[in-house]
């Protein structure tokens, strides 16, 4: 039995004491039913492999050899956690702490009727039948050993729902922290589920970060449902310690003319699993998945995404942007699958990567899958270094190597912020990426200087 699966042997005793106590009948026998399916199928399937398709590019060993002393706050939350700068800044909705929403922010004055931000007990009260029809649909705990354990060991559930043509008129943001304590590495489980009522329209902003170095596990599970004509923005931040390996499952389903859109920014400096997964059932679909990943030291970003074209008259547009310095290794896997009926389809792909360093490597591997006749896709990848003419002409013109290169570097990565429409959002990415940005500015000034012209 390796380190890890006796961890979540020992979490697994204490989750009775963890678990919600919901009012609603019909969604405590949901989330029974859940967390139940979820430990049996982790306990038939185990851990991920190398015999895994989806885990080809990353080896499993280091999270079979993680550990963790608990599952969950530590006790009381410590109040000191609330005044982190990133609680403030960030202005959450809801905040997690280690899996546990202790922050609600469901009754704010400045949020419309019929939009809805609310922790799992809350969500009882309110909606019930609602989240206990939708919680847990999308992700498969039987296909996916890392779902199955998040449906089996999650506490709370950050719940967005949206009343047919209601729209929030402002971000909503939910901040997911996870801590460290001298009792050792710990584990969290967040959930967020979003329910798009028909012709709705509204982004949300999920951040989930460490607090120090809080070695570690965390989980999180998003579930997006979009009916008819909703239009969903989904930007995730995220961003973890060297000694955290961090696995964020998203995927999104979506009825007629619905249109759906994912910004992954990714700045871990530990093993980060990134999956995003979106589902067009019926015509008339959009999906726009986008992607940054910034890796230094020997962090390790592994990238896996699904469009599935499963009705005719359906668009998808894609790209993932990868920054690699040190010893960073990434992965990038996107698969584009075009079902039988899925004519008309409109596909494109893409993944340019940069390499600033001679040990940072990038294993990519976009894919289509097409079993239409009438469609439309295109797909590719790139791996370079930094232009040397466009280093040249910026040398020419008085920076140094060092800062020249920074300029070329943030002019790849800006790309991705640009995407983001909104203001609030895109200045919040902009502020995240420069702290990594900077932190990235040492190893360029310690790449070795070209010769003068």
């Amino acid at each position: 039995m390796s380190a890890f699966v006796d961890a979540v042997d020992r979490a697994r005793a204490a989750l009775t004491e963890r678990a919600v106590d919901v009012p609603s009948p019909t969604l405590a026998s949901r989330l029974a039913a859940l967390r139940s399916e979820g430990l049996a199928a982790f306990d038939e399937r185990g851990l991920p492999t190398r015999r895994d398709e989806r885990w080809k590019g990353t080896n499993p060993a280091r999270l079979s050899g993680l550990t963790f002393d608990r599952v969950g706050p530590a006790g009381a939350i410590d109040e000191a956690i609330l005044d982190d700068p990133r609680v403030a800044d960030f202005g959450a909705d809801l905040l997690f702490v280690d899996g546990r929403i202790v922050r609600s922010g469901a009754t704010r004055a400045d949020l419309p009727a019929g939009v809805r931000v609310l922790s799992l007990l809350e969500a009882a009260t309110e909606i019930p039948e609602l989240v206990a029809e939708k919680l847990g649909t999308l992700v498969d705990p039987k296909t996916d050993a890392m779902a199955a354990l998040n449906a089996g060991l999650f506490e709370d559930v950050a719940v967005v729902a949206l009343d047919p043509n209601t729209r929030p008129g402002r971000v909503l943001r939910i901040l997911s922290l996870a801590t460290g304590t001298n009792e050792g590495p710990s584990a969290c489980f967040a959930r967020l589920l979003l329910i798009a009522g028909k012709g709705s329209e509204g982004m949300v902003v999920f951040e989930h970060a460490t607090v120090g170095d809080a070695p570690g596990f965390t989980s999180v599970v998003s579930e997006f449902h979009l009916a008819e004509n909703a239009k969903i923005v989904g930007a995730e931040i995220q961003s973890g310690s060297a000694g955290r390996v961090q696995i964020s499952q998203t995927r999104a389903s979506l009825e007629r003319d619905a249109r759906f859109a994912s910004h992954v920014l990714c700045l871990s400096e530990g093993l980060v699993r990134s999956e995003v997964d979106a589902s067009m059932k019926a015509t008339g679909g959009m999906a726009g998945l986008y992607g940054l990943f910034l890796g230094q030291g020997d962090a390790h970003h592994d990238h896996f995404t699904t469009v599935e074209h499963a009705a005719p008259h359906c668009e998808s547009d894609e790209e993932y942007r990868g920054v690699l310095a040190d010893r960073a290794s990434g992965v990038f896997r996107g698969r584009v699958i075009v079902r039988p009926d899925a004519q008309k389809t409109d596909a494109r792909q893409s993944n340019p990567n940069l390499l600033l360093s001679e040990g940072a490597s990038i294993d990519t591997k976009p894919q289509l899958e097409i079993y239409a006749d009438d469609v439309k896709a295109s797909h590719g990848s790139t791996i370079g270094q930094l232009d040397e003419d466009a280093l040249f002409f910026l040398r020419a013109r008085g920076l140094d190597e060092a800062t020249a290169r920074g300029v070329l570097t943030r002019g790849f990565a800006q790309t991705f912020v640009d995407a983001l429409f909104d203001e609030s959002a895109r200045a919040l990415v902009a502020e995240r990426l420069e702290e990594a940005l900077a932190r990235l500015e040492v190893t360029l000034e310690n790449a070795p200087e070209e010769p003068d012209a």
